[in-house]
């Protein structure tokens, strides 16, 4: 889902960080750099500059996540939301079996 986010540096728009088999996603679009004025603690103002992009993350398995359309094209990708493709109820039962195989297999070598 699309936000705001506030940076104190500029922000590359598409930041892409894979670790194992998941992918971190980072776009920052629009920039706009704005100051903000406050009251310091003696008695004067100190001013300070930050950059406001809009923003989303999106977090998934990289094989789902259409990475190099991202890269390409991330004004699409504003609002979008991974979600898990729906598995049927045999392949399901499938993972589940391995699962429960491999259980089974580490409680046997124990």
């Amino acid at each position: 889902m699309a936000m705001k986010a506030r940076f104190s540096s500029q922000q590359q728009p598409v930041k892409i960080v894979e670790s194992e088999d998941t992918a971190y996603v980072f776009i920052c679009l629009n920039e706009e750099e704005k100051t903000e004025e406050y009251l310091d603690m003696g008695e004067g103002q100190t001013r300070e500059t930050y950059y406001e992009y809009d923003y989303n993350e999106i977090v998934g398995p990289a094989s789902e996540i259409p990475l190099d359309d991202i890269r390409e094209n991330p004004e699409n990708y504003l609002s979008y939301e991974y979600s898990p493709k729906p598995t049927s109820p045999g392949e399901r039962a499938l993972k589940e079996i391995g699962e429960l195989k491999a259980a089974i297999e580490r409680g046997l070598t124990l």
